[in-house]
């Protein structure tokens, strides 16, 4: 389900370039809305487990290597 403009955090236009730099031609306005919202709940996934990590370490600052580990734990290699 679209999400209105207002509720979006990730733009449509990057997306649209990011799917034609994959190499698509063509890229529908709700393919790129679809792809957008799916990022934004990985990003929100990885971002939650980095927030869990950097807490159980007894720290306040998220660092890339909170990213990186939370991402390695969300099942994809680097």
């Amino acid at each position: 389900m679209p999400r209105s403009k207002k509720d979006r955090i990730i733009p449509v236009a990057p997306i649209d370039k990011l799917i034609r730099k994959a190499g698509a031609g063509r890229v529908s306005d709700k393919g790129a809305e679809r792809l957008a919202h799916i990022l934004e709940e990985i990003g929100e996934y990885i971002s939650r487990r980095a927030f869990e990590i950097t807490a159980h370490t007894g720290r306040k600052t998220i660092t890339d290597k909170d990213i990186e580990l939370a991402y390695k734990q969300w099942g994809k290699p680097t």
